[in-house]
């Protein structure tokens, strides 16, 4: 295999012998939201994950993406978002911000793609999703409190909010301070978040040429 080949399979771009970034293409890798909202100001930027807990693809992407957030700067947070389309994934949506509120969700969040995903568990019913979560220690009485409780309710009505605002309709998707959607074209799920990386650049980049007009 010769070296241009060896290259592009990588996803190397070489230039006089030195890597440079790789090309990503507005419109392409990432997507302007419309309304695009105003510039903001200041050096936070949000960067948010909307993921379905049926999706095997957000399985396979949760390892680059927990590797990825791990190393963010100060000035970047990263927030998961779980979608509702509908049956199982709304059911999902409350059973996240459950064990969220009752500080289960680190121990559990990965189990429970897991258990859909290797162990072919059918956890699409309030039941069978209340088996799993007692087979795995959790406090039931607290659980089904949360469960009914306004804080849950709460969130699930946000992220429902937040997934029709960005026009989300596939998972997993990454909307960069409310501006950009991940789009398409990517050879990799690492490559998904080098692309949220040069779409926070350029958002700090807007932010610095609107704060010296």
């Amino acid at each position: 295999m010769n070296r241009s080949i060896v290259a592009l399979i990588a996803g190397v771009f070489l230039v006089a012998g030195a890597a440079v970034a790789k090309p990503f293409e507005e419109g392409v890798q990432y997507v302007p939201i419309q309304p695009q909202p105003a510039v903001g100001s200041g050096d936070q930027v949000e960067v948010i994950e909307f993921f379905w807990y049926g999706c095997p693809h957000c399985m396979d992407f949760e390892p680059a993406v927990t590797k990825w957030s791990a190393a963010l700067p100060p000035n970047v947070t990263f927030t998961q978002v779980p979608v509702m389309f509908g049956g199982p994934a709304d059911l999902h949506a409350q059973v996240y911000y459950a064990l969220e509120g009752m500080g289960e969700l680190p121990r559990l969040h990965e189990k429970f793609f897991h258990a859909m995903h290797v162990d072919k568990r059918k956890l699409r019913t309030r039941d069978a999703v209340d088996a799993f979560l007692q087979e795995n220690g959790v406090d039931m009485d607290k659980y089904r409190e949360a469960m009914n409780s306004f804080s849950v309710a709460a969130k699930v009505n946000r992220a429902r909010a937040l997934m029709r605002r960005y026009g989300i309709r596939g998972v997993p998707a990454l909307v960069v301070d409310g501006r950009y959607r991940s789009g398409s074209g990517f050879r990799s799920y690492e490559e998904m978040t080098e692309v949220v990386d040069h779409v926070v650049d350029k958002v700090l980049a807007q932010r610095k040429a609107q704060a010296q007009k």
